[in-house]
């Protein structure tokens, strides 16, 4: 069994989707709220994973970075 919390930007604000997954990565449950930080849905999924005797969870963050446009890269200049 395994969590995974999945964070993506939404008209209505940060979306949060916490999934347990079986051993075969096979979603079991899931959940999809709105939140208010990513520290909070952090919090929810260490939560859970904690109530099912789990010490883990992977996280995958698809929001965006404040201040960058779709086509630059974070670290790389601004030259081609």
């Amino acid at each position: 069994m395994s969590i995974r919390l999945k964070l993506e930007d939404s008209r209505e604000g940060l979306v949060a989707t916490i999934s347990q997954r079986d051993d075969a990565g096979k979603v079991v449950g899931r959940s999809v709220s709105l939140v208010g930080s990513k520290d909070e849905a952090k919090k929810k999924a260490k939560t859970l994973a904690r109530s099912l005797g789990l010490t883990v969870y992977g996280i995958v963050d698809k929001t965006s970075v404040e201040g960058t446009q779709p086509w630059q890269v974070p670290g790389v200049g601004n030259t081609l």
